[in-house]
């Protein structure tokens, strides 16, 4: 039972990345666009698709490991760590197309500005939502709220790729899955938040 379990996760979340994969490539990559900002925008599509996933799952974690077993928790890992290396890449290769390494800094000059290039902080965000995972044993049990800056992160991508985003610039239902998917980010964290809040009550 708990093979099939294992098994059933793992066809899950392939199939899920297929299908961000092919999302990321039929919306990202016309055939007039050249090919490296093919990449850029099928790296930027496919991070946020997975970071999204990854915030999903976590909200219901437990209910989810309670029905698929342990090695969701692997999956939610492995989901969160792709979106991590493709958003990684993503402004890489912008540093790449334009010669410079201003992608990296974010903009202060104006609220606009800064929510237009939100994509620079939120980058930010997740290399640190990232680093307190990997120490969360030594930061201990408030490396949650440093991982909470994932929310955030995503937040902050949102605005940034509805302002210059290529793929979400004269479509508009791309546009409004996004915005459905920003709301679903702010649900999550609530019920996160009240899951964890219940429990604390339960042991009280």
């Amino acid at each position: 039972m708990a093979k099939a379990k294992a098994s059933s996760v793992w066809v899950l979340v392939a199939g899920l990345c297929a299908l961000a994969g092919l999302i990321a490539l039929g919306v990202a990559l016309p055939p007039d666009v050249p090919l490296l900002r093919r990449f850029i925008q099928g790296a930027a599509l496919m991070g946020y698709a997975c970071v999204f996933l990854a915030i999903l799952s976590s909200a219901f974690l437990r209910q989810l490991v309670r029905f698929f077993g342990r090695p969701f928790v692997q999956i939610h890992h492995v989901v969160s760590i792709l979106g991590l290396a493709m958003l990684v890449a993503h402004p890489t290769l912008v540093a790449i197309q334009s010669a410079s390494a201003v992608v990296f800094a974010p903009q202060f000059s104006t609220l606009y500005e800064f929510f237009r290039l939100g994509g620079r902080p939120a980058w930010y965000l997740l290399i640190v939502g990232a680093v307190a995972a990997v120490l969360r044993k030594a930061i201990g049990r408030h490396w949650r709220v440093l991982h909470y800056v994932n929310y955030v992160a995503l937040l902050l991508a949102t605005p940034h790729a509805l302002m210059i985003g290529g793929t979400f610039q004269h479509a508009v239902v791309p546009r409004v899955v996004l915005i459905l998917m920003a709301v679903a980010t702010v649900a999550a964290f609530v019920q996160k938040r009240l899951g964890a809040r219940a429990r604390r009550s339960q042991r009280a």
